[in-house]
Protein backbone atom coordinates (compact mmCIF):
# COMPACT_ATOMS: atom_id res chain seq x y z
CA UNK A 1 0.00 0.00 0.00
CA UNK A 2 1.15 3.53 -0.36
CA UNK A 3 1.26 6.09 2.80
CA UNK A 4 -1.87 7.59 1.89
CA UNK A 5 -3.70 4.13 1.45
CA UNK A 6 -2.10 3.14 4.13
CA UNK A 7 -3.29 5.77 6.31
CA UNK A 8 -6.69 5.67 5.01
CA UNK A 9 -7.02 1.61 6.25
CA UNK A 10 -5.42 2.72 9.19
CA UNK A 11 -8.19 5.21 9.77
CA UNK A 12 -10.97 2.51 8.33
CA UNK A 13 -9.56 0.17 10.89
CA UNK A 14 -9.84 2.84 13.51
CA UNK A 15 -13.27 3.56 12.64
CA UNK A 16 -14.60 -0.11 12.61
CA UNK A 17 -13.27 -1.48 15.92
CA UNK A 18 -14.58 1.61 17.18
CA UNK A 19 -18.06 1.62 15.97
CA UNK A 20 -18.49 -2.49 16.64
CA UNK A 21 -16.90 -2.45 19.89
CA UNK A 22 -19.55 0.12 20.77
CA UNK A 23 -22.06 -0.96 19.09
CA UNK A 24 -22.25 -4.76 20.89
CA UNK A 25 -20.98 -2.93 24.30
CA UNK A 26 -24.35 -1.22 24.41
CA UNK A 27 -26.54 -3.88 23.51
CA UNK A 28 -24.57 -6.26 26.31
CA UNK A 29 -24.71 -3.33 28.68
CA UNK A 30 -29.25 -2.89 27.31
CA UNK A 31 -30.16 -6.79 27.75
CA UNK A 32 -28.07 -7.06 31.70
CA UNK A 33 -30.13 -6.86 34.52
CA UNK A 34 -29.85 -3.90 37.20
CA UNK A 35 -31.10 -5.85 39.95
CA UNK A 36 -29.44 -8.57 41.65
CA UNK A 37 -30.09 -11.92 39.98
CA UNK A 38 -30.92 -15.45 42.21
CA UNK A 39 -28.47 -17.51 40.14
CA UNK A 40 -25.47 -17.29 37.27
CA UNK A 41 -26.54 -15.27 34.16
CA UNK A 42 -25.76 -16.12 30.57
CA UNK A 43 -22.10 -14.36 29.07
CA UNK A 44 -24.15 -11.56 27.06
CA UNK A 45 -25.53 -10.12 30.33
CA UNK A 46 -22.61 -10.25 33.04
CA UNK A 47 -20.66 -7.70 33.39
CA UNK A 48 -17.55 -9.57 33.74
CA UNK A 49 -17.89 -10.82 30.06
CA UNK A 50 -18.78 -7.56 28.63
CA UNK A 51 -15.58 -5.99 29.96
CA UNK A 52 -13.27 -8.96 28.32
CA UNK A 53 -15.34 -9.31 25.18
CA UNK A 54 -13.94 -5.93 23.68
CA UNK A 55 -9.97 -7.54 24.26
CA UNK A 56 -11.24 -10.74 23.01
CA UNK A 57 -12.19 -8.67 19.73
CA UNK A 58 -9.09 -6.79 19.39
CA UNK A 59 -7.03 -9.68 19.84
CA UNK A 60 -9.13 -12.27 17.97
CA UNK A 61 -11.29 -11.31 15.78
CA UNK A 62 -10.80 -7.82 14.33
CA UNK A 63 -7.15 -8.99 12.79
CA UNK A 64 -9.34 -11.97 10.51
CA UNK A 65 -12.02 -9.38 9.91
CA UNK A 66 -9.56 -6.84 8.41
CA UNK A 67 -7.54 -9.52 6.63
CA UNK A 68 -10.34 -10.42 4.31
CA UNK A 69 -9.82 -9.00 0.91
CA UNK A 70 -13.69 -7.88 0.62
CA UNK A 71 -13.51 -5.88 3.51
CA UNK A 72 -10.23 -4.11 2.79
CA UNK A 73 -11.83 -3.00 -0.28
CA UNK A 74 -14.53 -0.90 1.44
CA UNK A 75 -11.64 1.36 2.45
CA UNK A 76 -11.40 3.12 -1.32
CA UNK A 77 -11.21 7.12 -1.24
CA UNK A 78 -13.24 7.92 1.66
CA UNK A 79 -12.38 10.11 4.13
CA UNK A 80 -12.47 7.79 6.96
CA UNK A 81 -11.46 10.90 9.72
CA UNK A 82 -13.94 12.92 8.54
CA UNK A 83 -17.08 11.03 7.07
CA UNK A 84 -16.00 7.73 8.00
CA UNK A 85 -18.68 6.68 10.47
CA UNK A 86 -21.38 7.87 8.75
CA UNK A 87 -20.11 5.70 5.50
CA UNK A 88 -19.61 2.85 7.26
CA UNK A 89 -23.07 2.69 8.83
CA UNK A 90 -24.54 2.41 5.51
CA UNK A 91 -22.48 -0.18 4.35
CA UNK A 92 -23.61 -1.64 7.90
CA UNK A 93 -26.76 -1.78 6.61
CA UNK A 94 -26.76 -4.23 3.84
CA UNK A 95 -27.46 -7.18 6.14
CA UNK A 96 -25.15 -8.75 3.36
CA UNK A 97 -22.11 -6.81 3.86
CA UNK A 98 -18.60 -7.79 3.78
CA UNK A 99 -17.84 -6.40 6.92
CA UNK A 100 -20.93 -9.29 8.74
CA UNK A 101 -19.39 -11.78 6.49
CA UNK A 102 -15.79 -11.74 7.63
CA UNK A 103 -17.61 -11.39 11.26
CA UNK A 104 -18.73 -14.54 11.01
CA UNK A 105 -16.05 -16.15 9.39
CA UNK A 106 -13.54 -15.17 11.83
CA UNK A 107 -16.17 -16.69 15.05
CA UNK A 108 -16.18 -19.88 13.01
CA UNK A 109 -12.82 -20.33 12.04
CA UNK A 110 -11.82 -19.63 16.04
CA UNK A 111 -14.50 -21.36 17.75
CA UNK A 112 -13.48 -25.05 17.39
CA UNK A 113 -10.25 -26.51 18.17
CA UNK A 114 -7.79 -27.18 15.26
CA UNK A 115 -4.40 -28.42 14.10
CA UNK A 116 -2.07 -25.74 13.83
CA UNK A 117 1.13 -26.73 11.96
CA UNK A 118 4.35 -27.01 13.76
CA UNK A 119 6.50 -25.08 11.15
CA UNK A 120 7.77 -21.69 10.69
CA UNK A 121 5.83 -20.29 8.27
CA UNK A 122 3.01 -20.77 11.03
CA UNK A 123 4.50 -18.53 13.24
CA UNK A 124 1.88 -15.91 13.09
CA UNK A 125 -0.49 -18.66 14.37
CA UNK A 126 1.75 -19.51 17.07
CA UNK A 127 1.51 -15.74 18.42
CA UNK A 128 -2.47 -15.77 18.44
CA UNK A 129 -2.09 -18.57 20.28
CA UNK A 130 0.23 -16.94 22.71
CA UNK A 131 -2.15 -13.60 22.85
CA UNK A 132 -5.09 -16.03 23.21
CA UNK A 133 -3.63 -17.92 26.31
CA UNK A 134 -2.10 -14.19 27.54
CA UNK A 135 -6.20 -13.00 27.36
CA UNK A 136 -7.61 -16.24 29.04
CA UNK A 137 -5.04 -16.87 31.52
CA UNK A 138 -4.45 -20.47 30.71
CA UNK A 139 -1.40 -21.96 31.64
CA UNK A 140 0.54 -24.30 29.40
CA UNK A 141 -1.11 -27.11 28.84
CA UNK A 142 1.33 -30.51 28.64
CA UNK A 143 1.80 -30.72 24.58
CA UNK A 144 -0.64 -33.46 23.05
CA UNK A 145 1.10 -35.87 20.72
CA UNK A 146 2.88 -35.04 18.33
CA UNK A 147 2.97 -36.85 14.80
CA UNK A 148 6.64 -36.60 13.16
CA UNK A 149 7.59 -33.59 10.98
CA UNK A 150 6.22 -34.32 7.02
CA UNK A 151 3.29 -36.97 8.16
CA UNK A 152 -0.09 -35.76 7.08
CA UNK A 153 -1.86 -34.00 10.34
CA UNK A 154 1.51 -33.12 12.20
CA UNK A 155 1.01 -30.58 14.89
CA UNK A 156 -0.48 -28.99 17.79
CA UNK A 157 -4.33 -28.81 18.34
CA UNK A 158 -5.34 -25.33 19.71
CA UNK A 159 -8.08 -24.80 21.77
CA UNK A 160 -11.07 -23.43 20.28
CA UNK A 161 -12.92 -20.36 21.91
CA UNK A 162 -15.91 -22.41 22.66
CA UNK A 163 -13.90 -24.21 24.80
CA UNK A 164 -11.61 -20.82 26.37
CA UNK A 165 -15.08 -19.04 26.87
CA UNK A 166 -16.54 -22.36 29.15
CA UNK A 167 -13.52 -22.38 31.24
CA UNK A 168 -13.31 -18.72 31.72
CA UNK A 169 -17.13 -19.00 32.72
CA UNK A 170 -16.34 -20.20 35.99
CA UNK A 171 -13.52 -18.09 36.94
CA UNK A 172 -16.01 -15.24 35.70
CA UNK A 173 -19.09 -16.19 37.46
CA UNK A 174 -20.70 -16.54 33.85
CA UNK A 175 -23.15 -19.68 32.67
CA UNK A 176 -20.99 -22.11 30.40
CA UNK A 177 -21.61 -21.11 26.60
CA UNK A 178 -23.81 -23.98 24.44
CA UNK A 179 -21.87 -25.05 21.70
CA UNK A 180 -24.51 -22.98 19.18
CA UNK A 181 -24.11 -19.67 21.15
CA UNK A 182 -21.61 -18.87 18.62
CA UNK A 183 -24.72 -18.01 16.39
CA UNK A 184 -24.95 -15.47 19.50
CA UNK A 185 -21.37 -13.62 19.03
CA UNK A 186 -22.30 -13.16 15.15
CA UNK A 187 -25.38 -12.03 15.15
CA UNK A 188 -24.64 -9.30 18.33
CA UNK A 189 -23.43 -6.28 15.54
CA UNK A 190 -26.18 -6.78 13.73
CA UNK A 191 -28.38 -5.63 17.03
CA UNK A 192 -28.84 -2.25 16.77
CA UNK A 193 -29.23 -0.50 20.61
CA UNK A 194 -31.77 1.59 19.87
CA UNK A 195 -34.39 -1.67 19.27
CA UNK A 196 -33.48 -3.02 22.46
CA UNK A 197 -34.18 0.65 24.18
CA UNK A 198 -37.24 0.51 21.80
CA UNK A 199 -38.34 -2.58 22.73
CA UNK A 200 -37.71 -2.80 27.02
CA UNK A 201 -39.26 0.58 27.08
CA UNK A 202 -42.84 -1.18 25.50
CA UNK A 203 -42.05 -3.96 28.25
CA UNK A 204 -42.05 -1.77 30.94
CA UNK A 205 -44.85 0.36 30.01
CA UNK A 206 -47.17 -2.85 29.77
CA UNK A 207 -45.87 -4.26 32.65
CA UNK A 208 -47.05 -0.91 34.44
CA UNK A 209 -50.21 -0.80 32.74
CA UNK A 210 -51.34 -4.62 33.92
CA UNK A 211 -49.80 -4.41 37.55
CA UNK A 212 -49.52 -0.89 38.75
CA UNK A 213 -52.74 0.86 37.81
CA UNK A 214 -55.81 1.43 38.81
CA UNK A 215 -59.01 -1.48 38.19
CA UNK A 216 -60.43 0.94 36.26
CA UNK A 217 -57.36 1.58 34.14
CA UNK A 218 -55.92 -1.82 34.07
CA UNK A 219 -54.79 -2.67 30.89
CA UNK A 220 -56.38 -6.47 30.60
CA UNK A 221 -54.02 -9.53 32.08
CA UNK A 222 -51.69 -10.68 29.82
CA UNK A 223 -50.20 -7.85 27.88
CA UNK A 224 -46.70 -8.12 29.97
CA UNK A 225 -46.74 -11.49 28.64
CA UNK A 226 -47.71 -10.88 24.98
CA UNK A 227 -45.41 -7.61 24.64
CA UNK A 228 -42.48 -10.72 25.89
CA UNK A 229 -43.95 -12.91 23.42
CA UNK A 230 -43.71 -10.43 20.54
CA UNK A 231 -40.19 -8.98 20.96
CA UNK A 232 -38.99 -12.08 21.79
CA UNK A 233 -39.47 -13.49 18.54
CA UNK A 234 -38.75 -10.17 16.53
CA UNK A 235 -35.27 -9.61 17.79
CA UNK A 236 -32.25 -11.73 16.08
CA UNK A 237 -31.46 -14.89 17.61
CA UNK A 238 -31.32 -15.71 21.32
CA UNK A 239 -31.42 -11.86 22.41
CA UNK A 240 -35.51 -11.49 22.77
CA UNK A 241 -34.69 -14.84 25.14
CA UNK A 242 -32.39 -12.49 27.33
CA UNK A 243 -34.63 -9.64 27.10
CA UNK A 244 -37.11 -11.88 29.12
CA UNK A 245 -34.30 -13.18 31.35
CA UNK A 246 -33.90 -9.43 32.14
CA UNK A 247 -37.17 -8.79 32.75
CA UNK A 248 -37.55 -11.80 35.25
CA UNK A 249 -34.52 -10.19 37.20
CA UNK A 250 -35.63 -6.36 37.09
CA UNK A 251 -39.89 -6.32 36.90
CA UNK A 252 -41.73 -7.25 39.97
CA UNK A 253 -44.51 -9.90 39.12
CA UNK A 254 -42.13 -11.43 36.69
CA UNK A 255 -41.65 -14.20 39.32
CA UNK A 256 -41.37 -18.32 38.91
CA UNK A 257 -45.01 -19.25 38.18
CA UNK A 258 -45.06 -15.73 35.54
CA UNK A 259 -41.85 -17.27 33.78
CA UNK A 260 -42.86 -20.85 33.67
CA UNK A 261 -46.14 -19.86 32.16
CA UNK A 262 -44.62 -18.19 29.76
CA UNK A 263 -42.65 -20.90 28.77
CA UNK A 264 -44.88 -22.94 28.64
CA UNK A 265 -47.01 -20.95 26.57
CA UNK A 266 -44.04 -20.56 23.76
CA UNK A 267 -43.36 -24.42 23.49
CA UNK A 268 -45.45 -27.33 23.19
CA UNK A 269 -43.20 -29.64 25.37
CA UNK A 270 -40.89 -29.06 28.21
CA UNK A 271 -37.82 -30.26 25.99
CA UNK A 272 -39.20 -28.03 22.95
CA UNK A 273 -38.78 -25.25 25.94
CA UNK A 274 -35.58 -26.56 27.19
CA UNK A 275 -33.83 -26.87 23.65
CA UNK A 276 -35.46 -22.96 22.67
CA UNK A 277 -34.98 -21.21 25.72
CA UNK A 278 -31.90 -22.91 27.12
CA UNK A 279 -31.00 -20.14 29.12
CA UNK A 280 -34.29 -18.95 29.97
CA UNK A 281 -35.57 -22.36 31.32
CA UNK A 282 -31.76 -22.76 33.51
CA UNK A 283 -32.99 -19.41 35.36
CA UNK A 284 -36.38 -20.37 36.13
CA UNK A 285 -35.43 -23.39 37.82
CA UNK A 286 -33.51 -21.65 40.07
CA UNK A 287 -36.24 -18.82 41.00
CA UNK A 288 -37.93 -19.28 44.05
CA UNK A 289 -41.34 -19.76 44.61
CA UNK A 290 -43.59 -15.89 45.72
CA UNK A 291 -44.11 -16.13 49.50
CA UNK A 292 -47.83 -16.37 49.68
CA UNK A 293 -48.57 -13.85 52.51
CA UNK A 294 -51.20 -15.21 55.09
CA UNK A 295 -53.83 -12.91 56.63
CA UNK A 296 -54.51 -13.30 59.94
CA UNK A 297 -58.32 -11.91 60.92
CA UNK A 298 -59.38 -11.16 64.23
CA UNK A 299 -62.64 -10.40 65.83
Amino acid sequence: MAGNENERFEQFSAVLATELLERTKKSMELLAPEQQPCSKLPFVQTPSFVEFYGDLVRVGILPVVLSRRPVRAIVGDVDWKREGREYLLTVLDDRSNAIFTAWDFAWDSLWDERKVSTDTSNAGQKEKKGFFSSLFGRKSAPKPEQRPAGEEGAGDVMAGLHTMLTELAERRGFLPLFHEDVRILKGMPRVKPGRLVQAWKEITQYHHQEFYLSEKEQAKPGVTSECLQKWHYNLPDKIGEFLVLKAAVDLEHVNKPFIGKYIRQSARTQEEAEKGMPYLTVYWKSMSNPVVVQQTHTL
